[in-house]
């Protein structure tokens, strides 16, 4: 039996040191030095009681059992932007639409917890076929022309829950995805498959993958 890692919790190696995302806290941390190294060793199945203590005392496990290893997330590597290129115009219904999905989004991450709202998207969401590439420049289209009713400025967040439910009631699958650098910086965008749908492309590029949902 061995330490499971605490729900919750997502990881990326960056530099050496691990990057944590607690989504149940909703907060970011960094494990470096000798307890990043604990770490690794218990990814690789080679942990000692010693680097159990050390994982234990970092907040980072838990209850024992015979779980897997925990594995960072794997997403298809972004290769092309709807942003990089002309969008078509989109209709205003479309837009406004994309408008109220921001706002709604926007306050529900004032009043709910964002392990409860990125929890929407487990289960049935599962099921959802990807989202074919008609549907993904329809929704760009809309996104890009609401900019001018909605700051995008440090609102990344609420803007890809609010692409990601409008695609959802349109039964197409996307991944809202978060991302971290060094020295420290978060971020998330939506993607279906290697195109990107809220950002341009060299700026997702600057992030790793943490998270996706």
């Amino acid at each position: 039996m061995t330490p499971l890692l605490r729900p919750g919790l997502h990881y990326r190696c960056v530099n050496e040191s691990f990057v944590f995302f607690d989504l149940l806290e909703n907060r970011y941390f960094l494990l470096a030095g000798s307890s990043a190294e604990a770490f690794q060793r218990f990814l690789n199945g080679t942990s000692t009681q010693a680097d159990h203590d050390e994982l234990q005392s970092c907040g980072l496990t838990g209850e024992t059992g015979k779980g897997r290893v925990p594995r960072a997330v794997s997403i298809a590597s972004p290769s092309r932007s709807l942003v990089d290129a002309p969008l078509r115009r989109s209709d205003i219904l479309s837009a406004v639409a994309s408008v109220a999905a921001q706002r709604r989004a926007q306050r529900d991450l004032r009043r709910r917890p964002i392990a409860q709202i990125l929890g929407e998207f487990s289960g049935a969401h599962d099921s959802i076929p990807a989202a074919t590439g008609e549907a993904c420049e329809a929704i760009a289209a809309a996104f890009h022309r609401a900019r001018r009713y909605v700051s995008i400025a440090d609102q990344c967040l609420p803007r890809g829950i609010a692409m990601k439910r409008m695609m959802a009631r349109q039964k197409q699958g996307v991944s809202l995805v978060f991302g971290v650098t060094m020295p420290f910086a978060a971020h998330c965008w939506v993607q279906a498959g290697d195109l990107v749908l809220t950002d341009p492309l060299d700026v997702v590029l600057h992030y790793e993958p943490i998270f996706a949902v």
